[in-house]
């Protein structure tokens, strides 16, 4: 017999070969999965890739769309709103634009009729159009429902091999409106002070850089942006500056992250930022071209004159508390104005014409719906410089269109306690007065309901005193840069700052403007209609 010991090894003879065998299978399957997996990783990145560059190609498309729509020439509007047949116009100009750009040079179909779960419509599609050298191309695809002529909706589909992905955006068909996103948008130079606040932002085409654009008081807060056309360096050039800036000629802040000013600051009031060289785009309501009143001009009431012992002789400018002298005591044919005022107290006017050269003082009226005041287009003769003391309007003010800024002559003087409460149909309004002297002498007293203006403030040069809401924007449209000092366009008070309402401190009230960028723009004020695409409607996918 054999020894145990040898016995025990002949038993176990091949058992590390098995096992040897059995590591080599199981690394081999490691192995075969491994690659498996890194097989289908590659393939997945590809596809990702591929997803990728489609999806960028479908933004490409979206910008393209843009840009074609950007470069489209519409006709201009007066009414407040673009009617259903301008806005089946503009998609027919859409339409033949698409087809004359030949996008890509590329061939764009007539625009054809669709059906859909959405309705009937219209639509124009483009051809495939090459977004790289990769195989990744993009189509355009612009439609809108019979129901909604004023959207236009664009889809633009990416695709690279067998990925697609598509992106939308809605665009709107409106009035050329950018005045409206600013609080104050003025020709001339701008002043704030008092307690005043503005809830947005600010722009001024004054462009002569030897006097400031802008002039404010700590006391006043622009929670927004200040836009000048003038250029930094210009500005350096003439010994002042409009802020406190380092050698980099950005804004010093302390520790705590507050702005640093200092007591050469033309601008002491806190502000988001300065922005230096802002193109001054020719935008609507900012010319005397723009307007056009004359569709306010019918169906109107004419007020009939005073009796003549009625009337009574007051001066513009006046002597501080006294209308019937004029500042400084001494008459001047280019100083002031002597006005023979045609004079109508506790009365009610509703829809009514107030004749030219009437330069009417009107106590303790109410307006409603539409007051409009007349004068010679020519500005060369018959003014109406209007003074309103403790008058109610629940309408709107509108003025005709003078031709030439003549702030003695053409003026709407508000004094006393003006209240405001517009319940007309024209609530994108308050007074409509291009190239008048608009002068909110004293709102009310004490800050309520009361002293609420809705809607866009024009005037040639805009003043507001007192305490006052306003939910629009200040429009200040009279270029004002021919003269050397410029006439300013004044928001709050101080006692020497030539407010003739500004007599003691009392008078100093609140005054808060907020922009309101969707209302509309006024009937009277021509504009071009534009395609406005609305980036808060993108969205991805079907």
């Amino acid at each position: 017999m054999l020894p145990a010991a040898k016995s025990a090894c002949r038993r176990h003879r091949g058992v590390a070969l098995i096992i040897s065998m059995i590591f080599v299978l199981i690394f081999s399957a490691l192995a075969v999965s491994m690659a498996a997996m890194s097989d289908a990783n590659a393939h997945l990145a590809s596809n990702q890739h591929k997803v990728n560059l489609a999806l960028a190609a479908a933004q490409s498309g979206l910008d393209c769309a843009k840009y074609a729509v950007s470069t489209l020439s519409l006709p201009e509007t007066g009414h407040n709103f673009v009617s259903d047949l301008e806005a089946h116009a503009v998609w027919d100009s859409l339409c033949a634009h698409l087809c004359d750009m030949a996008l890509d040079g590329k061939a764009v179909p007539s625009p054809s009729r669709f059906s859909d779960l959405h309705g009937c419509g219209d639509q124009i599609l483009t051809s495939s159009m090459n977004f790289d050298s990769s195989g990744t191309d993009f189509t355009i695809r612009f439609y809108r429902y019979d129901g909604a002529p004023h959207t236009i909706k664009v889809r633009s589909i990416g695709t690279n091999g067998e990925a697609a992905r598509q992106v939308n955006i809605e665009m709107k068909i409106a009035k050329d409106a950018k005045v409206l996103n600013y609080a104050i948008a003025s020709r001339g130079r701008m002043w704030l002070t008092g307690n005043t606040t503005i809830n947005g932002d600010l722009f001024s085409s004054w462009n002569r850089p030897e006097i400031s654009p802008y002039n404010m008081t700590s006391d006043a807060t622009v929670m927004g942006t200040i836009n000048t056309v003038l250029d930094l360096d210009d500005i350096k050039d003439e010994g002042y500056q409009l802020e406190t800036l380092d050698i980099n000629d950005n804004p010093i802040f302390d520790e705590e992250g507050n702005r640093i000013y200092s007591e050469e600051d033309e601008v002491k009031a806190y502000h988001e930022n300065i922005n230096y060289e802002q193109p001054y785009e020719d935008m609507p309501g900012m010319d005397i071209a723009d307007y056009d009143t004359d569709i306010y001009n019918s169906g109107l009431t004419s007020i009939p004159p005073c009796p003549e012992a009625d009337k009574e002789v007051e001066y513009f400018p006046h002597a501080s508390g006294d209308y019937s002298m004029p500042r400084d005591g001494t008459p001047s044919s280019t100083w002031n104005r002597r006005l023979n005022r045609h004079v109508y107290e506790d009365q009610t006017f509703t829809d009514a014409r107030l004749p030219d050269d009437y330069n009417a003082l009107f106590r303790n009226c109410t307006f409603r719906s539409v007051l409009y005041i007349d004068c010679y287009k020519s500005g060369s003769t018959k003014y109406n410089n209007v003074r309103f003391e403790d008058c109610t309007f629940e309408g709107t003010i509108i003025t005709d269109v003078p031709q030439v800024f003549k702030w003695q002559n053409n003026a709407l003087y508000f004094t006393g306690e003006a209240t405001f409460n517009n319940e007309s149909g024209i609530e994108e309004a308050t007074i409509l007065a291009p190239h008048f002297n608009v002068n909110l002498g004293n709102t009310n007293p004490a800050a309520s309901e009361h002293n609420v203006l809705t809607g866009a403030v024009v005037g040639g040069i805009v003043d507001v005193r007192g305490n006052a809401q306003i939910y629009g924007t200040i429009i200040s449209m009279c270029d004002t840069t021919a003269w050397s000092s410029g006439y300013v366009t004044n928001i709050g008070a101080t006692l020497d700052d030539g407010g003739s309402e500004t007599t003691e401190l009392g008078d100093i009230g609140v005054i808060t403007i907020t922009p309101e960028e969707d209302k509309m723009l006024p009937s009277g004020i021509k504009s071009p209609i534009v395609i406005k695409p609305v980036n808060e409607t993108y969205s991805e996918g079907s």
